[in-house]
């Protein structure tokens, strides 16, 4: 494997609860540090208050894994071993305890698929045709790939509001208006990746940004005084723009300190070295898909995956519509692309009536905002 362009000058911080965790992981030397830092520097933004630090560095634990689940994947096999075992910690005793491990599962599950060489697999290209079904799906399988509430659970149990949970309808629409914040900023990092999963690769930024910028601080208005629900704005606000000038993943001080440069193709480069843990999800002629390990996965879908998901995979075979753009497998032909399904122009019209009920559809959730939110 190739350096991940780390140098003498790079320093990393991280507490020494972890130093050791990655000893006799198959990575390369300059990796192990990055990867540690990578998930306290992450931990730090979308958590910045906790009052259980034993939560707290089981969480970072967590985010350590996850990184190395989106750029080593062949390390992370989820369906093949019970990995997150002794890594629960951080829901031990909450309202969400079995939801949530059953979440990250899923969530190895799909980042390991699309960052190893499983990604011809059966399960990842109807994985990926499963996203571009409807925009309820492609929001509901981006809040387990980009850890939305995990993240926002992860909050609230590392301050021990352990009884504090959300309904189904609450949690999608908290995670939607985090995976747009996020996904906007991070439109041209995704599409240096090659990525299958970015908001933006689907529907027009213009529809997206403000309106839930403004369904955010709406909410920070009516939740800024209850400790429990502030966690989770907090983790939203920071996620949603300060996070990638802090992290060093993001390459604000590299870009001359700015968000929003288009990718270059030296940054694409980059990516195929793993330079800033990035990974380059290219194109391939590979379709070896794998029907037994599929089959298997979804046997163990109570276990391995998010309730519901299955059932999206199952009704993604053939795909949704003649008109769009589907593959037997997955990933990016050529820079300033995207590498998942390529919408017609007749989904994304009806995408974008979807995001355009975003503001509505936030007031009926979460009631309270009506009184300061203006409904377009």
């Amino acid at each position: 494997m190739a350096s991940n362009g780390s140098t003498a000058h790079d320093v990393w911080y991280y507490p020494s609860e972890i130093e050791n965790d990655l000893k006799g992981v198959d990575l390369p030397d300059d990796f192990i540090p990055e990867a540690l830092a990578c998930g306290w520097e992450y931990t730090r933004c979308v958590i910045p208050h906790f009052t259980s630090w034993k939560r707290y560095v089981a969480f970072i634990r967590l985010m350590v894994l996850a990184v190395i689940a989106d750029f080593r994947g062949e390390l992370v096999d989820v369906a093949g071993s019970d990995i997150i075992a002794g890594y629960e910690t951080v829901f031990a005793g909450t309202a969400g305890h079995k939801e949530m491990v059953r979440e990250f599962r899923c969530f190895l599950l799909g980042a390991a698929e699309k960052s190893s060489n499983r990604r011809d697999s059966e399960f990842f290209r109807r994985y990926v045709n499963a996203l571009a079904q409807s925009p309820k799906n492609w929001f509901r399988i981006r809040d387990c790939d980009i850890l939305a509430r995990i993240s926002m659970a992860g909050a609230v149990a590392c301050n021990d509001f352990d009884n504090m949970w959300f309904s189904e309808d609450e949690w999608e629409l908290l995670s939607e208006l985090g995976i747009c914040l996020y996904d906007g900023v991070a439109f041209y990092k995704h599409r240096a990746e090659g990525e299958t999963h970015s908001t933006f690769a689907y529907v027009s930024s213009n529809l997206r940004y403000r309106r839930c910028r403004e369904v955010l601080w709406a909410l920070d208005v009516k939740w800024a005084r209850d400790p429990g629900r502030r966690c989770v704005v907090n983790c939203l606000r920071y996620a949603s723009g300060p996070m990638h000038m802090m992290m060093r993943r993001y390459r604000f001080v590299e870009d001359d300190l700015t968000i929003g440069n288009p990718e270059t193709e030296r940054v694409v480069a980059q990516t195929r070295q793993i330079v800033k843990l990035w990974y380059r999800v290219d194109t391939t002629d590979e379709t070896s898909l794998h029907s037994a390990r599929y089959a298997d996965i979804i046997a163990r879908r109570d276990k391995l995956m998010f309730a519901g998901l299955a059932e999206m995979l199952q009704s993604s075979d053939d795909g949704h519509c003649d008109r769009c753009v589907y593959r037997l497998s997955y990933g990016a032909e050529a820079v300033g692309q995207f590498g998942g399904v390529k919408l017609c122009d007749g989904c994304k019209e009806a995408w974008g009536k979807y995001i355009e009920s975003f503001s509505a559809r936030a007031a009926e959730v979460f009631p309270v905002v009506k009184s300061v939110l203006a409904i377009r």
